[in-house]
């Protein structure tokens, strides 16, 4: 990729338009209406994935305590595997969660770079301009509480297997190995392309 000047990003909404006889301001103010939607549309979705995140997040806490409760304790003395399988499902939720959230951040992040960019034309620097350089980022804070989130897991992983393995060593390097599969995964397969891919289109009705 390319860095561009403000310049060359302002007049590329002209040149590239597909009709060069329009305006530059009418363009830019649809650029600047397309780009603050975006930002909203990503602010609502970012809150809406928080939530579902955090529903699985207390699903699987509750079933997690609720097996380690005394009436459960001779069952998992029997088959401790199933409590280790809800560490390992709490940590890919917690994790699937962190990654969510910085993915959503970043979305979000590109589209309010847009409208900082094309507001000095329409609105003024309104959205640039604060009255407290000093606040607190809800959705840094919500990040944080997932990276907490799946660190306590991995507490809770470690803590379980000692109590019914004690130290066993091999039972410890499988549960870091699986920990690190799922980490694994999703950072590989998880991380968008981007615009690598050139697009394919099709017309209907032809061979």
């Amino acid at each position: 990729m390319r860095e561009i000047e403000n310049k060359e990003y302002l007049s590329s909404f002209i040149e590239n338009s597909v009709f060069p006889d329009r305006k530059m301001r009418k363009i830019h103010e649809k650029a600047y209406e397309i780009a603050n939607d975006n930002r909203k549309f990503e602010i609502d979705n970012y809150w809406k994935r928080a939530s579902y995140y955090w529903l699985f997040q207390a699903s699987v806490y509750a079933g997690y305590f609720y097996s380690v409760t005394a009436e459960n304790n001779e069952y998992l003395c029997k088959n401790p595997e199933i409590i280790v399988v809800v560490t390992c499902l709490g940590f890919l939720t917690a994790f699937a969660w962190y990654l969510s959230n910085k993915g959503s951040k970043q979305w979000q992040k590109n589209w309010e770079n847009h409208v900082d960019e094309l507001e000095n034309g329409i609105t003024g620097p309104l959205y640039k301009t604060v009255s407290d350089n000093g606040t607190w980022s809800v959705s840094k804070i919500n990040e944080l509480v997932s990276m907490f989130s799946f660190i306590a897991w991995i507490f809770l992983g470690f803590k379980t297997i000692h109590s019914f393995w004690v130290y066993n060593i091999f039972v410890f390097v499988t549960y870091i190995l699986i920990l690190g599969l799922i980490m694994f995964v999703f950072l590989w397969f998880g991380k968008g392309l981007g615009n690598n891919k050139k697009p394919k289109f099709f017309k209907r009705g032809e061979e």
